[in-house]
């Protein structure tokens, strides 16, 4: 199944290699960033692999989820369906402004500000993941690029292991990463 959907072991993935893949996927890679090696550890527990978060035009966490249990296919329906004048569950779990201050652009760089937008969706998802990210993340992005209720800005975060980050993170991250596998 892995090789079907051309899933491989992670690796260092470089700007280039990112936005090879992204384009070798149809994907947009105006607006892509990745995850501070700090927080990486912690922005990968318990996530699944596309996935996605939504937050509306103040910052607020919205949960499309129907359970804590349901996988990401509701984002297919959600994400067209997003619109100012609906009513959305929104748990106190996060914030936009604190997840923004854990990306970097693809340099590495603390990102600029983010555009105005009615609703924010910030897209999970890795070079590693393969086919998931043509019939997934880009199926997202096109949804929300379509919507024609509101203006939807797209965050692509990219989890990949990253050349960018300092050697002593990456070798805490990438030599975690392989102990876990071997067990």
């Amino acid at each position: 199944m892995k090789k079907m959907y051309g899933i491989k072991d992670p690796e260092l993935e470089s700007e280039k290699g990112i936005k090879k893949s992204a384009l070798k996927n149809d994907m947009d890679t105006s607006n892509i960033v990745t995850v501070y090696s700090r927080v990486y550890p912690k922005m990968l527990k318990g996530r699944s692999i596309p996935d996605a978060s939504i937050y509306d035009s103040r910052g607020n966490y919205i949960e499309y989820r129907q359970s804590d249990t349901s996988c990401n296919a509701g984002l297919f329906e959600f994400i067209p369906n997003l619109n100012v004048d609906t009513k959305y569950n929104q748990p106190d779990s996060s914030n936009l402004s604190v997840e923004l201050f854990k990306f970097r652009d693809l340099k590495g760089n603390p990102i600029k500000e983010v555009e105005k937008a009615d609703f924010y969706v910030l897209i999970y998802w890795a070079v590693w993941t393969g086919k998931l990210n043509k019939n997934h993340v880009k199926v997202w992005e096109d949804l929300a690029k379509n919507n024609k209720n509101c203006r939807v800005k797209v965050i692509k975060v990219n989890l990949d292991f990253q050349e960018h980050w300092d050697i002593a993170d990456q070798e805490i991250i990438v030599g975690s990463a392989k102990k876990k596998k071997m067990k």
